[in-house]
């Protein structure tokens, strides 16, 4: 699959940014989709943070594991799982722009088995309008609470 890459600016200094959409354990207060993060180990942020986040998904709750798989601070961290037989990665990158940011949320998926592979080839161009949908929605979520806080 593709990556959906997807940005927006944000009235806010970078660096203030950075601190809120990395902070992983608050999640739930800034993106409404979100029903619950549960941290998992003794990291709450940086690179080797897990946890589990409950979210609406088409409608539907999932709940899947998550990690910190890059870190780079403080202008991008990766974030990857695998599930039903994809391995995804989600990508969120900070950069200055004028007085603020922009913030920019890149997501993939690589299907292994074949079921997944079918489903992508079958479903690639809904799944992909749908995606960036929530991608996009989240970026206002996080644009919002940056602004506000």
């Amino acid at each position: 699959m593709k990556p959906v890459v997807v940005d927006i600016v944000v009235q806010a200094p970078p660096e203030a940014v950075w601190r809120i959409v990395s902070d992983i354990e608050h999640g739930q207060a800034m993106i409404p989709a979100i029903k619950s993060i549960e941290i998992l180990g003794d990291r709450s942020q940086g690179l080797g943070t897990r946890w589990r986040e409950t979210r609406m998904m088409f409608g539907r709750e999932a709940t899947e594991t998550l990690e910190i798989t890059e870190w780079r601070p403080p202008r991008e961290y990766a974030v990857s799982t695998d599930s039903h037989g994809c391995c995804y990665r989600s990508v969120i990158r900070v950069r200055p722009q004028g007085s603020g940011a922009i913030i920019e949320f890149e997501f993939g998926g690589e299907p292994y088995t074949f079921v997944s592979r079918a489903m992508a080839f079958v479903m690639g161009g809904f799944m992909r309008g749908s995606i960036e949908k929530m991608l996009r929605a989240d970026l206002a979520a996080m644009k919002d609470f940056c602004e506000r806080h």
